[in-house]
C-alpha cells in the first residue's frame, strides 16, 4: 500500500507528465513535413527540465545580495523585468543553444528551431510546474499547463525567432533581430508575471497579464506560420493532413481536468470536486477556446513571410466568416479555419467545378478547372485563383474561389462548397489584395469541388 505522501506524490507527477503530452503531441503534429526523431524530442526535454538549476542559483544569488519581490511597486516591476525575464529567458536560452549544438545536423527546416525551443522550454516548464503542484496541489494543473507552460514557450520561441530570422527568412539585421527577440521575450515574460501578481489596479491587473498572454500567442503562431511556409520540404498535400489540430488540445485538457477532479475528490469530496471543475472551466474555458482554435489556425503559403504582428488572435469580422457572435458582434479566430485549410489538397490539381444550383448556374456544366493559387484578403479571409478550362480542355476563364466557411459547407458531406468571384482588374488585384476585402470582389454562383478520379 501506498503511504499518504506517495499518494500525494502520485499527483503532481502525472499531471507533470499530461501538461508536457498536450505540448509535445501538438509539436508532434504542427510539424507535419518532417517529423523529429523521438530520442531528439527526449533530448531537448531532458535540457529543458535541466535548466531551471541555472535559474534557481540565480535567483539564490539575488536574494543573497537582497534583491527580491517587497511588494513595492517600481521594485517589483523591475524585478520583474530585469529579475523573472531576464534570469529565466536566459537560462531557457542557454538549454536551446545547447540542444541546436547538439542536434545541428537534425536542424533542417525553420519549423525545428521553433519546435526544439519550445520543447526546451516546455522541459524548464514542466519541472517548475512539478514543484508547484508539490506545494499548492494538483488543482491548479490546468491552468499551470494552459498558460504558464505556453508562455514559457512563446518567449522562448520569440528569442530564438530573433536570433534566426535573418538566417532564415533574411530579414532585418543579426544583431538587431537578436536584441529585439530577446529583449521582446523578457519584457514580455517580466509583465507577465508582474501584472499577474499586482494588485494595484484591482481585478484589472490579472487582466492585463491575460492581454500579453494572448497577444504572445498570436505573435508564436505568426512565427510558426513563417516557418512552416519556407519549409524545403513544403508540400500542400501533407499540410492539409495537419486538420484538427485543436483535439489534441482538448483532449488532454479534459485529462487534466479528470486529473484535478480526482484530486479534489480523493482530499475534499465529491461536492467539492464539482465545483472545483466548473470554476476551473468558468475562469479557464475561454481562454482553452482561443488558445486551441488559434493554435489550430495557419495562413499557408508557400515561401510567404508575413510580418509578425502585434495583435489579438481574434478579430471583428464583416466577410460572412465569423466563429462565433459575442454580444452580437461577429467575431473570427485569426488564420484559415478548417473549412478554409481543406482546399490546400488541391492545389497545383486538376478538379471539377460543379453548379450548386445548375438551373441559375452561369457555368451551365461541370467544367474541368486548375487551382493555381492562394491569396489573403484584408482580414485574411482565403480565396483560391481557379482557372477553369473550355470544352476543349483548354484554360479559359480565370475566377477567385472563397471557401463557405458557414452553415452547409459540403455537398454530401464530402465535396466542399464555395463561392465563384472575380476581380474587374486583375493586374490591380495581384497588387492590392491584402488590403481588399472581399465584398469588392463579384460574386457569380456557388459551387462545390470534386476531385478527378
Amino acid at each position: 500500500m501506498l503511504d499518504p505522501y506517495q499518494i500525494y506524490l502520485i499527483f503532481p507527477i502525472i499531471g507533470a507528465i499530461c501538461g508536457a503530452m498536450l505540448w509535445l503531441s501538438y509539436f508532434k503534429r504542427i510539424d507535419v513535413l518532417e517529423h523529429e526523431r523521438v530520442i531528439d524530442v527526449i533530448i531537448a526535454f531532458v535540457i529543458g527540465f535541466l535548466t531551471p538549476t541555472i535559474a534557481l542559483w540565480l535567483y539564490l544569488g539575488l536574494e543573497i545580495s537582497g534583491i527580491n519581490f517587497n511588494g513595492q511597486l517600481l521594485n517589483d516591476f523591475l524585478y520583474s523585468i530585469l529579475g523573472v525575464g531576464v534570469i529565466e529567458e536566459l537560462s531557457k536560452l542557454f538549454g536551446v543553444l545547447i540542444i541546436f549544438k547538439l542536434l545541428k545536423k537534425r536542424i533542417n527546416e525553420p519549423i525545428d528551431y521553433i519546435v526544439f525551443a519550445g520543447i526546451v522550454a516546455l522541459g524548464f516548464s514542466v519541472r517548475e510546474n512539478f514543484i508547484y503542484y508539490n506545494n499548492h496541489g494538483s488543482q491548479i494543473a490546468t491552468g499551470r499547463t494552459l498558460i504558464s507552460c505556453l508562455v514559457h514557450i512563446i518567449n522562448t520561441s520569440i528569442c530564438v525567432y530573433g536570433l534566426y530570422r535573418y538566417r532564415i527568412f533574411h530579414k532585418g539585421n543579426t544583431y538587431i533581430n537578436s536584441l529585439v527577440g530577446i529583449s521582446t521575450a523578457v519584457i514580455s515574460h517580466g509583465l507577465f508575471d508582474f501584472f499577474l501578481g499586482q494588485p494595484f489596479l484591482g481585478n484589472l491587473t490579472p487582466f492585463i497579464s491575460t492581454i500579453i498572454y494572448l497577444v504572445g500567442i498570436n505573435f508564436w503562431i505568426q512565427i510558426i506560420n513563417n516557418a512552416i511556409n519556407f519549409s524545403p520540404f513544403f508540400n500542400y498535400e501533407k499540410i492539409a493532413s495537419a486538420t484538427k489540430l485543436y483535439t489534441t488540445i482538448f483532449t488532454w485538457y479534459f485529462i487534466l481536468l479528470v486529473l484535478e477532479f480526482s484530486y479534489v475528490y480523493y482530499y475534499k469530496d465529491l461536492s467539492f470536486a464539482i465545483k472545483d471543475t466548473l470554476k476551473n472551466l468558468f475562469h479557464e474555458g475561454f481562454l482553452l477556446i482561443i488558445v486551441a482554435l488559434r493554435a489550430s489556425r495557419l495562413k499557408i503559403n508557400k515561401r510567404k513571410y508575413f510580418p509578425v504582428k502585434i495583435q489579438l488572435p481574434f478579430h471583428y469580422t464583416k466577410n460572412d466568416d465569423e466563429d462565433f457572435s459575442f454580444l452580437g458582434i461577429p467575431i473570427k479566430i485569426r488564420g484559415e479555419n478548417e473549412k478554409e485549410f481543406q482546399f490546400l489538397k488541391y492545389m497545383g490539381r486538376d478538379i471539377i467545378i460543379c453548379p450548386l444550383y445548375k438551373n441559375k448556374s452561369v457555368l451551365h456544366t461541370d467544367k474541368r478547372a486548375r487551382l493555381l493559387k492562394k491569396y489573403f484578403l484584408k482580414n485574411d479571409v482565403v480565396t483560391y485563383l481557379i482557372e477553369v478550362y473550355n470544352e476543349n480542355n483548354k484554360p479559359n476563364s480565370i475566377y477567385l474561389l472563397k471557401p463557405k466557411t458557414r452553415s452547409i459547407t459540403y455537398v454530401d458531406n464530402q465535396y466542399p462548397i464555395a463561392t465563384l468571384m472575380y476581380y474587374e482588374n486583375p493586374a490591380v488585384f495581384q497588387q492590392e489584395h491584402e488590403t481588399l476585402s472581399y465584398k469588392e470582389l463579384k460574386g457569380i454562383e456557388k459551387v462545390y469541388i470534386k476531385t478527378i478520379i
